[in-house]
C-alpha cells in the first residue's frame, strides 16, 4: 500500500509491505511483519523508495501498517 502525505509543507509517499519472516519453529508468532519505504517523489517516476533502517543498517520490520506509517511520519518529520 502507498500513502500520500504532506509532511513540512512537502508530499512524501510512504509505501508499506508485508515481510514474511521464516522462522525455525513456526509456532512462534508474528511471522508476518511490515516495512516502510518513502517516496519524495511520486513512485512509478523510475526511482525506488527509500527504505527505513533500524540503527544497525538494517531494514526495520514494524508489527502493524499503523506502526510503520506511524514511525515512518516521525522520522521524515525530523529530516524533511
Amino acid at each position: 500500500m502507498i500513502e500520500k502525505q504532506s509532511i513540512n509543507g512537502k508530499e512524501v509517499w510512504v509505501q508499506v509491505d508485508s515481510y514474511h519472516l521464516e522462522r525455525s519453529n513456526p509456532n512462534i508468532i508474528p511471522t508476518e511483519y511490515f516495512t516502510a519505504s518513502y517516496y519524495l517523489n511520486e513512485p512509478g517516476s523510475g526511482k525506488e523508495g527509500e527504505a527505513i533502517n533500524d540503527e544497525d543498517g538494517k531494514i526495520k520490520l514494524f508489527e502493524s501498517p499503523v506502526a510503520a506509517l506511524s514511525f515512518a511520519r516521525k522520522k521524515l518529520e525530523a529530516v524533511l
